[in-house]
């Protein structure tokens, strides 16, 4: 690993902090805080005896840096679009799945959001472990209670 001081030294602590704030440490919208560098260096660290320590008194997390959003903020403010609340059931039929036919392209979009949101665990299909399975057998899905948190800040504005 290449680092932007230009050495290619450092421990394991050192990678992991580097590896965090490049994205590894991110939120659904990109921020990196002190929290989640260190949730992500303690969890890589679970099965090594040393432990960092993580000492705070802030009253608010400001991010330390600012990466690629794991969903673009334009697809993720279409949340309350696509749920009417936080606890609504989206239901999904065969048209949303690109391979049925016909072709139905706004369907086609939604469903491909609905599978960023799926990736980035704000969604999960009932009754069925597959998206794909819930469009083809009309299940449905719903919001995460992560998903719920985000629909909340997209429906106020907040991002």
């Amino acid at each position: 690993m290449t680092y932007p001081w230009g050495k290619d030294e450092g421990g394991i602590f050192t990678s992991l902090v580097y590896s965090a704030l490049n994205g590894g440490a991110s939120d659904v919208i990109g921020n990196v805080t002190v929290a989640s560098l260190y949730t992500y260096v303690d969890q890589a660290l679970g099965s090594w005896d040393q432990r960092p320590l993580f000492k705070s008194h802030v009253s608010k997390l400001i991010p330390l840096r600012k990466c690629k959003p794991e969903i673009e903020l334009d697809i993720l403010r279409l949340l309350p679009k696509y749920f009417s609340s936080p606890t609504y059931e989206f239901s999904l039929d065969p048209s949303f799945e690109p391979r049925s036919e016909p072709k139905n392209l706004e369907k086609e979009e939604i469903f491909g959001n609905l599978q960023k949101y799926r990736a980035a665990r704000l969604l999960i299909p009932i009754g069925e472990e597959h998206m794909y399975y819930a469009a083809m057998n009309s299940k449905s899905c719903k919001l995460t209670s992560l998903g719920q948190f985000y629909w909340k800040l997209a429906n106020k504005g907040k991002i």
